[in-house]
């Protein structure tokens, strides 16, 4: 939902969205893309996870048959060093960790990139947006944005802000939660707060589906979280952006002074180039598929690139964005080819963390990941 409210929107298709020729549903960058938002609480509901499964062991690889399969491919993944388990969530789960995460007002800053073009900042935006629960059990929330000018002065910028009402009967769904402004995509909300705001499915005939893929990293302490978004317009071209978004206690513009309290706001470009952190980074990973299935396991991050070797990676790039975060992106959309959009976030040198999408060559979306890896000691 955090997605759901944070992209509340770019496309619909007929698989993904029936019209494609409105240019509204361009992820261009000489104005925002429609509608971004995020959502998501929901406490103080029982959550109603079903009995777990062991579905594959690292000496069964290959004789699993359960969905998501989480082996080893040509897209950039992480390394399963255990076993893996699945559980089988419900819509309510969804929703409630959403609302117990996300319904907050954010306050933040949104810088826009054309990677492929060049380093610098395209556009940047303050915003501001406002989830909360319109009665006490949350199972109505109301989702309001704001886009404004970085100076703090003018008007909105009318990029599609709601209001929109949502019920956790109509909008928590069997393949995730579903915001009115995008019928095509949908919120895998993670108990801890990160979510991925994703594209159900991709167009697998039409080379110029717009693609569009939100994905939230959450921070421990609730109170500040960063959007990953990335997406091409009609002509394929990559558009990535970063926001940095932390809560405060209403949904009125800060003073145009302010520069962020949690996050510092910045006017950094991309960086040519990153090292990697040094040794090996181990530790828990969770994915959630279309059906709602949780699996979880123990692994081992390989890197910004996720193992591709240098012939899988040509069809990929690294973005090297501020705050540490590092996407491996197609360069253009892959139609009829597995795939995933794979972002690392270095939390210091002894942490890394990731948020990914994969998708089957169909065009249909396998699932989305996030997991934390820790530093083995003496791996330096």
């Amino acid at each position: 939902m955090l997605a759901l409210l944070v992209a509340s929107s770019v496309v619909s298709s007929s698989v993904v969205r029936s019209d494609l020729s409105c240019p509204q549903h361009q992820l261009q960058f000489d104005e925002l893309p429609r509608g971004f938002s995020t959502c998501s609480h929901l406490s103080g509901h029982k959550l109603s996870i079903k009995p777990v499964r062991i579905i594959m062991s690292l000496a069964a690889a290959g004789t699993a048959s359960q969905a998501p399969v989480l082996s080893l491919s040509n897209v950039p993944d992480t390394e399963a060093t255990g076993e893996e388990t699945a559980n089988e969530l419900t819509p309510h789960d969804m929703w409630a960790w959403n609302a117990q995460t996300h319904w907050k007002h954010w306050h933040g800053l949104w810088t826009m990139y054309q990677p492929l073009i060049g380093p610098d900042i395209v556009k940047t935006y303050k915003s501001v947006r406002s989830l909360w629960p319109v009665d006490k059990e949350r199972i109505h929330l109301y989702h309001r944005n704001q886009w404004y000018a970085t100076t703090g002065e003018g008007p909105d910028i009318n990029w599609e802000c709601g209001p929109w009402a949502m019920y956790e009967v109509k909008h928590s769904l069997p393949d995730g939660i579903w915001h009115p402004n995008s019928l095509d995509h949908r919120i895998l909300q993670f108990p801890h707060g990160d979510l991925g705001w994703v594209q159900l499915a991709l167009k697998p005939n039409d080379p110029k589906s717009v693609v569009f893929n939100e994905l939230h990293f959450m921070t421990p302490s609730g109170d500040a979280r960063m959007p990953v978004i990335m997406g091409y317009d009609f002509e394929g071209k990559l558009g990535v952006a970063l926001q940095l978004e932390e809560t405060r206690d209403n949904d009125k513009r800060p003073p145009g002074s302010w520069k962020g309290t949690l996050w510092k706001h910045h006017t950094d470009p991309v960086v040519a180039t990153r090292d990697a952190p040094e040794g090996t980074f181990v530790g828990p990973e969770m994915s959630i598929s279309t059906t709602l299935t949780q699996t979880t396991r123990e692994a081992k991050w390989r890197g910004f690139r996720g193992g591709l070797s240098d012939e899988e990676a040509a069809l990929y790039t690294l973005i090297h964005l501020p705050n540490q975060v590092t996407a491996c992106v197609p360069k253009e959309p892959l139609i009829g080819k597995a795939h995933a959009y794979y972002v690392t976030w270095v939390v210091n040198e002894n942490q890394v963390r990731i948020l990914s999408a994969r998708y089957f060559a169909d065009g249909r979306l396998q699932y989305v990941k996030s997991g934390t890896y820790n530093k083995v000691s003496g791996s330096e």
